[in-house]
C-alpha cells in the first residue's frame, strides 16, 4: 500500500512540475518509489535519448548511459546506488569513434564505428543502442552494410573498467563457476570462446556490496571473451572484452548483447538475471516438467553415479549396503539388466557418436565406425578433423560430421533397446567440445546449425524414454538432458590426464598429454580447481532444479585416493553445499568400492540423502558467510539452508533456538523442512547425523 502511495504522490508531482523538470526530478522518482534490483514491469518514466554538448545520452529510471562519440569512451551510472562504470579507451589518439550517432527510436540510439581495418579500408558497422524504459538492460546490435565481407576475429566494443580488492569476474568457463580477482597479477585463463562457456555470459561484481554488470551474448555461436589486462591512470584490473568470430568466414548476421546492471546481489543477482533469459528461451524446463515425460527419471535424485562395475552383484551388494538409488554405468547381460532395474537402480551405458574409426561398406557404420574421410568433419584449412588420440598415441579417431549423428543412432539405439533393457543413456562428447564449422558440400554446417545437430541427437534419445546424461553441460542441451558429469570439475587445471583415466600417484606426478602439452602443476588444480575460495555455483544458481551434476570421471569423488586422499571429503562438501551427486569408480583399477568401501559408502550417504530431499529444488542464493570465504552457504526454494565449513580451523556456528555446532574442516549444516543433516566436532570426535522422514543414521569417524 505504501509503494502504491509514494508512486501516486510521485507522480502527481510530476504533473505538477511539468516537462522542463522531467529529467531533473528522475533520480528522485526511482528512491520514491522504492525499485528493487534486477526489476523490469513497473511504469516509469519513458526512456530520455538525447545530447548533452558533445555527448549523447541513454536515460531511464535506472541507469544513465553516457557516449562520447569522438573517443568512443561511455560509463554508465547506476542511479539506484550512485555506482558509476566507466570504460578505458586504450586508444586516447583515435578521433571519431562513434560516428552519426542519432536517435532511432523512442530509446535507442544508433551511430557508425569502424570494426575492422585490412588494406588500409576501412569496414564500418553500425552499432544501435537500446535502453527500455523498465529495466537495467541495454541491449546492444551490431550489423554490417555487406554481411558477406570476409570477416576474422574481431574486438568490439570498449570494455568497463573496474578495480576493488573485492572485484571478481564470474564466468562458467567449463566449470560450474569461478570467481577471478580483477586484482590478480595473472590469471590462469585469459580466452574463452562464447560457444564453450557453459552458460553465455561473463559478469563483473564487487563481493561486498554487491554492485555488478554481466555481458549477456545472445549471438554466442561465434564470438569470444578475452580477459584483458588494462591501465587506467595509475591503476589496472582485468576486464571482460567481447569479440566476434566469423561465420564461414563471413560476419554474416547481426551480433547482439545485453548489459545487465545490478547494484546489489553480485553474481547471485547476475545469475538470476540469466535464468530469467533462459526462461523465456524455454531452457528452464525443470524436474518437475521432465518426470512427467519419463516417471523413471525419480530413479536419479540421490543416486551416486557409478562406473567400472556393472554386474547383479554390484548392484545387490549396494542394495545390502544401504544404497538406496543407484546409476549404474556399463552392459551387462538381459536378464541381470532387469534384476538390477527391479532394485529401482538405473541402467545405463557409454555412448558416442562423434569419434570414429573407419569402415568400408554401409553396413558396418556404427556409432564408433563410418566413412573416412567422407563424413569426417572438413575443416576451412581443406583438412579433416581429428578426434580422440588414445593415450599411446596408436589410435587416432576422426571426428564424425554432426549432420550424421541422428541418423546413426537411429541405427544403433532401437537395436541395442530391443536386447537390453537400458532405462539411461550416457552421450559423451556432444555437450562437452566446443562448437564448429564443417566445409564439406555434402555436410555443410554452420556453428549454429552444429549446436542444432546437438540438441536433434539428444532430442532423439530423450523420446526413447530414457533417462539421458551428457559429458560436462551447456545451456542448449539442458532441455534434453538429465544429468550432465565433469560440471563440478574444472577440466582447464586437472595436473593428470584425467581424460584417459589415469590417476597420479602423488602430488608431484607431472603429466604430459598425448599431443604434447606439458599439464599444469598441482597447485593449479589446488587452487583453481579445487580450490573453494575463487568458486561460486553459478550453474546451480540457474539450472539445480533442471539437471543433476556430477564430477568428472577422470576427477571423481574417489579418484585421488593414492595422491590426496583429502580431496575426497572436500568434494563430497561441494556436492553437500551445491546439491549435486558424486561420481564413483567400483572397479579394481581406480575408485572405492572395492578397498575403501567406508569411503564409498559415507560419500554416499552424506551427499546423496540430501539430495533425494532437493533434486527438484531452485538453488536461490550462495554467500560466503566469513571474510576468507571459508565459510559458505546456499539456500533452496523448499527452504533447506547448507552451511560448510571448508576451512582448517573448527567453526563455531550458531542457529536459531541458540544451538552451537563446531564445524570441522569439510564439516557441514543442513536443515530444512524435510532433512536435517550435521557433520560436526562433538567430544573432539567428527560425528555425522542425517535425519529424514524415512532415513536416519548416525557415524563417528
Amino acid at each position: 500500500m505504501a509503494h502504491r502511495y509514494r508512486r501516486y504522490m510521485q507522480r502527481a508531482w510530476l504533473w505538477m512540475m511539468g516537462g522542463l523538470l522531467l529529467a531533473v526530478a528522475w533520480g528522485r522518482a526511482l528512491s520514491a518509489v522504492g525499485v528493487e534490483n534486477g526489476e523490469t514491469g513497473r511504469q516509469g518514466p519513458a526512456t530520455h535519448v538525447g545530447q548533452d554538448g558533445n555527448a549523447w545520452v541513454l536515460e531511464n529510471a535506472f541507469l544513465k548511459v553516457v557516449l562520447e562519440p569522438q573517443s568512443g569512451a561511455w560509463e554508465v551510472l547506476d542511479k539506484r546506488v550512485g555506482h558509476r562504470w566507466s570504460s578505458v579507451v586504450e586508444e586516447p589518439k583515435r578521433r571519431e569513434v562513434l560516428r552519426n550517432v542519432q536517435k532511432v527510436e523512442n530509446d535507442a540510439i544508433s551511430c557508425e564505428t569502424t570494426l575492422f581495418w585490412r588494406d588500409n579500408k576501412p569496414y564500418p558497422g553500425t552499432v544501435t543502442l537500446r535502453l527500455p524504459a523498465d529495466s537495467a538492460d541495454l541491449f546492444m546490435t551490431v550489423d554490417m552494410p555487406d554481411r558477406e565481407v570476409a570477416f576474422s576475429n574481431q574486438r568490439f566494443w570498449t570494455p568497463l573498467f573496474y578495480r576493488s580488492e573485492h572485484g571478481v569476474i564470474a564466468i562458467a568457463d567449463y566449470c560450474n563457476g569461478h570467481l577471478y580477482p580483477v586484482t590478480e597479477e595473472q590469471l590462469p585463463r585469459r580466452w574463452f570462446n562464447t560457444s564453450r562457456l557453459d552458460m553465455p555470459w561473463v559478469g563483473v561484481c564487487d563481493l561486498p556490496t554487491g554492485v555488478g554488470y554481466m555481458i549477456l551474448v545472445e549471438t554466442s555461436d561465434d564470438g569470444y571473451v578475452e580477459l584483458r589486462k588494462v591501465q587506467k591512470g595509475d591503476q589496472f584490473a582485468w576486464v571482460p572484452s567481447i569479440g566476434w568470430s566469423p561465420s564461414m568466414g563471413k560476419f554474416s548476421y547481426p551480433r547482439k548483447l545485453i548489459w545487465h546492471f545490478v547494484d546489489k546481489g553480485g553474481y547471485v543477482a547476475l545469475a538470476k538475471r540469466y535464468r530469467a533469459y533462459a526462461q523465456e528461451l524455454g531452457l528452464i524446463v525443470p524436474f518437475s516438467e521432465k518426470v512427467k515425460a519419463n516417471p523413471e527419471l525419480k530413479r536419479l535424485f540421490g543416486a551416486p553415479d557409478v562406473w567400472g562395475n556393472a554386474n547383479l552383484q554390484f548392484a545387490q551388494e549396494a542394495r545390502q549396503a544401504g544404497i538406496r538409488r543407484l546409476l549404474v554405468q556399463g552392459r551387462m547381460p538381459p536378464d541381470q539388466m532387469r534384476q538390477v532395474n527391479e532394485l529401482g537402480y538405473i541402467t545405463s551405458e557409454y555412448d558416442n557418436y562423434t569419434d570414429v574409426l573407419p569402415v568400408d561398406s554401409e553396413d558396418k557404420i556404427d556409432r564408433s565406425h563410418d566413412f573416412v574421410p567422407q563424413n569426417v568433419v572438413l575443416q576451412a584449412n581443406g583438412e579433416r578433423m581429428k578426434a580422440w588420440l588414445t593415450f599411446d598415441k596408436k589410435t587416432q579417431f576422426m571426428k564424425r560430421c554432426p549432420a550424421l549423428w541422428v541418423r546413426t543412432a537411429q541405427r544403433d539405439i532401437p537395436k541395442i533397446l530391443a536386447e537390453y533393457p537400458f532405462l539411461g543413456r550416457f552421450i559423451d562428447v556432444t555437450t562437452a567440445e566446443d562448437l564448429y564449422e564443417c566445409y564439406d558440400p555434402a555436410h555443410l554446417l554452420t556453428r549454429a546449425q552444429k549446436r542444432q545437430c546437438g540438441v536433434d541427437l539428444l532430442h532423439y534419445v530423450r523420446s526413447l524414454k530414457l533417462v539421458v546424461g551428457g559429458e560436462h553441460g551447456i545451456w542448449w542441451a539442458v532441455p534434453y538432458v538429465d544429468y550432465f558429469e565433469g560440471m563440478m570439475s574444472c577440466n582447464a587445471y586437472f595436473s593428470w590426464p584425467a581424460g584417459h583415466l589415469i590417476p597420479p600417484k602423488s602430488k608431484d606426478e607431472a603429466f604430459t598429454s598425448p599431443w604434447g602439452d606439458k599439464l599444469p602443476p598441482w597447485s593449479e588444480y589446488e587452487r583453481w580447481g579445487i580450490g573453494h575460495r575463487e568458486r561460486a555455483p553459478l550453474w546451480e544458481l540457474v539450472f539445480h532444479d533442471c539437471v543433476v551434476t556430477t564430477w568428472y570421471w577422470g576427477d571423481s569423488s574417489d579418484f585421488l585416493l593414492q595422491a590426496a586422499p583429502e580431496i575426497t571429503p572436500k568434494k563430497d562438501a561441494f556436492n553437500v553445499l551445491y546439491g549435486t551427486i558424486p561420481l564413483l569408480w567400483a572397479d579394481r583399477r581406480r575408485g572405492s568400492w572395492l578397498n575403501h568401501r567406508d569411503v564409498f559408502l559415507r560419500t554416499y550417504r552424506n551427499t546423496c540423502i540430501l539430495h533425494e530431499v532437493i533434486a527438484g529444488t531452485e538453488m536461490l542464493n550462495h554467500e560466503f558467510v566469513t571474510e576468507n570465504r571459508d565459510v559458505q552457504r546456499t539456500t533452496f526454494s523448499d527452504g533447506t539452508v547448507v552451511i560448510v565449513n571448508f576451512g582448517s580451523e573448527p567453526y563455531e556456528l550458531a542457529v536459531d533456538g541458540g544451538n552451537k555446532y563446531l564445524l570441522p574442516q569439510n564439516g557441514f549444516y543442513v536443515k530444512g523442512p524435510r532433512i536435517e543433516q550435521i557433520r560436526g566436532l562433538e567430544n573432539g570426535r567428527i560425528v555425522t547425523t542425517i535425519r529424514t522422514a524415512d532415513y536416519e543414521h548416525r557415524e563417528e569417524e
